[in-house]
């Protein structure tokens, strides 16, 4: 209420809402609850992570490292991944770099989703504490600024020790076994695609898949950087810059223009999506020839959007599980739209439920303001109503003392009004006398015109009814005297039977 949010039903899990809705729960909450915005939306931070817990998608977090080092590394494929099966998700990319003197972590956090960096703290927060069983201190150190387009962080370890952010290096000793060499034209057929490049980022071979359909890689006299830009990580596209974030998942997007792609009559991605053709996978320097091998697959959702970038299941090499996650992606997405069409049908029966609920307590309010209490609840229970027979009763009978000749008196549209009036004044007042929570043993049965009819001893038999009714004569009596016409007190006139 406070955030002024017209939402029909409830929030729902697989819709996407405009980003003001959030800064408006947030900045309402804050109002309400008197806590900073920042906090509250670590809160929340931390809150989703136990979402995630309860929808098992913690699994998913613990595989992505054994400590806080390791995890921050592969949170930018988690979201590239996320990306890439939920159309429409707008999701960040995240770097990590070793702070000046080696202590602690810097993440960059890149977004275009603006004021929601303390949902990272949070998460970030909670996930090296229940996860990793690491406490830790995390900042902003760096904001967006026109000299800086991301959110850097600073994260350093409570305490002294650092073993949550060492990395383990691999030891391999020199094999003694004689060099083995595989030609080109293996190495291009077993990994149809895969990019090399050198320090100037020339290319100097590539697979045979990624040839086909990127015939521009022409090896000796094609530049890496005018083919393909730079998706993640966000760092500078040079040799250097690669080598750096070597342990990286990488992801290249073609440049437009280049790729020939069949257009969809209905497609979820953008047109920059379409027309391109993505590929992620792994840098890996060889020193021998100082080039840098990127080895990678094709990032598509389902078989349509392999096939409209010219490529075939069997340009996927078999040892490759991209084949698998293309199959999977195909049956994932019908999944997930039966999920989210189910998600908002039940959406809709909740509030088609509420509707039904508010408009059955309406009815109830009718029923029981027009019938005895007792009568309107075997009717509700849709019970049949047996006749009864009262011995001892007394009926009461008011009406206005000259309301026929004030009604002729009164015959013009004004005059009808001023006669409305005066009977929803006097029976306003009647209504009151006659309230069963006030007055128990009198019963209104109904008016016609001026006259006002009531009744003790029924529905429930009471032997006092005569007195009752006399008494409420006398009040109504007097109570008329307090509805004035034309500066004079009006007059009923009561008859009981």
């Amino acid at each position: 209420k406070e955030a002024q949010l017209d939402v029909e039903g409830q929030f729902l899990v697989r819709i996407i809402y405009d980003d003001s809705k959030t800064y408006d729960l947030i900045s309402a909450a804050s109002k309400v609850l008197k806590i900073d915005a920042g906090e509250i939306l670590q809160m929340f931070g931390k809150m989703f992570f136990e979402f995630c817990q309860e929808s098992g998608y913690d699994t998913i977090l613990r595989v992505l490292g054994s400590n806080v080092r390791e995890f921050l590394q592969n949170l930018d494929a988690l979201h590239d991944h996320l990306a890439t099966i939920y159309p429409g998700m707008r999701a960040p990319s995240f770097r990590c770099t070793d702070a000046d003197k080696g202590k602690g972590l810097v993440l960059h956090y890149y977004s275009e989703r603006e004021g929601l960096q303390d949902i990272v703290i949070g998460i970030i927060k909670t996930v090296s504490q229940q996860l990793h069983g690491t406490e830790i201190n995390m900042k902003v150190v760096q904001e967006k600024s026109e000299e800086c387009d991301h959110i850097q962080f600073l994260i350093e370890q409570k305490g002294s020790e650092e073993e949550a952010f060492s990395e383990d290096l691999d030891r391999f000793e020199e094999n003694s076994v004689q060099e083995s060499r595989i030609s080109p034209y293996t190495f291009c057929k077993a990994f149809p695609f895969h990019i090399m490049f050198d320090r100037e980022l020339m290319i100097t071979q590539c697979g045979n898949a990624v040839y086909r359909v990127l015939p521009q890689l022409q090896p000796g006299s094609c530049n890496l950087r005018s083919v393909f830009c730079l998706v993640r990580p966000h760092i500078d596209f040079t040799f250097h810059g690669i080598l750096s974030h070597i342990n990286t998942v990488f992801v290249l997007r073609s440049k437009e223009g280049l790729l020939n792609v069949e257009k969809a009559e209905s497609d979820d991605m953008t047109g920059t999506e379409i027309s391109c053709l993505r590929v992620k996978g792994q840098m890996i320097h060889l020193p021998e020839a100082d080039n840098i091998l990127f080895l990678c697959s094709p990032s598509v959702m389902n078989l349509d959007d392999l096939t409209r970038r010219g490529l075939y299941l069997s340009d996927i090499p078999l040892h490759d599980a991209t084949r698998d996650l293309v199959l999977l992606g195909e049956q994932f997405r019908e999944e997930y739209k039966l999920t989210q069409e189910l998600e908002i049908l039940t959406d809709r029966l909740q509030h088609t439920l509420r509707e039904l609920e508010e408009e059955k307590k309406k009815t109830d309010r009718l029923l029981y303001s027009v019938l005895p209490h007792s009568v309107a609840n075997e009717l509700r229970h849709k019970r049949p109503i047996p006749a009864k027979r009262y011995d001892n009763v007394t009926i009461l009978f008011s009406g206005i003392v000259g309301f026929n000749a004030f009604c002729s008196k009164h015959a013009s549209a004004e005059g009808a009004m001023k006669i409305v009036n005066l009977l929803n004044d006097l029976y306003t007042k009647f209504d009151i006398l006659t309230d069963s929570r006030k007055n128990p043993y009198v019963y209104k049965v109904e008016t016609v015109g001026d006259k006002y009819m009531t009744v003790s001893g029924l529905p429930e038999p009471c032997i006092h009814h005569a007195r009752s009714i006399c008494h409420l004569a006398l009040d109504m009596m007097e109570i008329a005297e307090q509805v004035k016409v034309d500066g004079e007190p009006i007059q009923v006139s009561c008859a009981k039977l």
